[in-house]
């Protein structure tokens, strides 16, 4: 992986607290507007132990609750609207992360899929979701949840009929997959999720059913591509493409080095055929892809994310509205 280099506990530390104050001040306002870029600073060393990143990610959510009170659009919206917003556009984009790593494992591990591929990784997604079993990796759903049923409501608006020949499933479809795999791996901790989402009591019963297969069928592919503790770890690239209209974006993704923990992640746990990359850039659409050993993380996407909160949040029950 590139950006490597060994560090003293000291600087380590400094540059810790220097992308934890970054992240803070700056993830959320930078990844929602364009404003003008200050100049740019070189990246600090990055960490490469991903649950230090999570952990820094949910520290640092009231700092950026905080600098949105200095961009317009977001100062209507009180302070647990504000903490909603931030948790929405952080679970939906490391969802959608996952799902595009799903695409990878598949195509570069060969492995074998019954169905459609868009379902294989969103299975994968969620899957990796619940065995993490921490509370952050726990709203990384429950926020994915809500993104696909404010992008339901968005396409009913604008008269989008759904595509029912559509590669991926329809949006309520994937939400309720999330639900019902969530309470699948633990009915009693998700019976109130089923209970509010109306999840049917028969279905209820074939979710842990359905759970534990797709749980073990990932286990089963899985175990031959996981990495060996004498085994190298895969060259990961990690590119930031340069943009003017997405500078700032830019910039706090490299200070967060969200990706440098993926990136590191990935290395360690799987034992990955080929080298590959992860790259930022702009794309012309909100989005992100897996395409020919290179995982694309757009821009755009975290501005949609912005835009379907905000026009969509108080459909919610007002105990879904609020931020934990």
């Amino acid at each position: 992986m590139n950006s490597q280099c060994s560090m003293s506990g000291a600087s380590r530390s400094r540059s810790t607290r220097y992308r934890g104050y970054l992240m803070a001040v700056m993830t959320v306002a930078a990844l929602t507007v364009n404003v003008p870029a200050a100049p740019a600073q070189e990246p600090q060393q990055q960490s490469t132990q991903p649950p230090q990143g999570v952990s820094q990610t949910v520290g640092a959510i009231d700092e950026a609750v905080k600098a949105l009170d200095n961009i317009p659009r977001f100062k209507k919206l009180s302070p647990q609207a504000k903490k909603a917003l931030v948790e929405f556009i952080i679970g939906n984009t490391l969802f959608v992360l996952s799902h595009e790593v799903g695409h990878g494992v598949i195509s570069e591990m060969d492995l074998p899929i019954v169905g459609r591929e868009e379902d294989a990784a969103d299975s994968f997604a969620i899957n990796m979701a619940i065995k993490m079993n921490t509370k952050f990796s726990e709203r990384i759903l429950e926020e994915q949840i809500k993104g696909l049923l404010f992008s339901t409501k968005r396409d009913k608006k604008e008269g989008e009929a759904p595509a029912f020949y559509d590669e991926h499933g329809l949006d309520p479809q994937r939400a309720y997959t999330i639900v019902c795999y969530m309470y699948g791996s633990n009915p009693e901790k998700y019976k109130q999720l089923a209970t509010d989402t109306k999840l049917p009591k028969e279905r209820q019963e074939s979710c842990v059913v359905d759970y534990k297969n797709q749980a073990w069928s990932w286990d089963e592919l899985l175990k031959a591509h996981l990495r060996a503790p004498d085994q190298p770890k895969v060259d990961i690239n990690i590119t930031y493409a340069d943009t003017k209209k997405y500078a700032v974006q830019k910039q706090v993704l490299q200070h967060m080095g969200l990706l440098e923990a993926l990136a590191a992640h990935l290395a360690d746990r799987y034992a990955w055929p080929k080298p590959f990359v992860i790259e930022a850039r702009e794309c012309g659409d909100a989005n992100a892809r897996w395409k020919q050993r290179v995982l694309t993380l757009c821009y755009e996407l975290a501005g949609d994310f912005a835009d379907l909160f905000q026009g969509y949040w108080k459909t919610l029950p007002r105990k879904y509205r609020e931020a934990r």
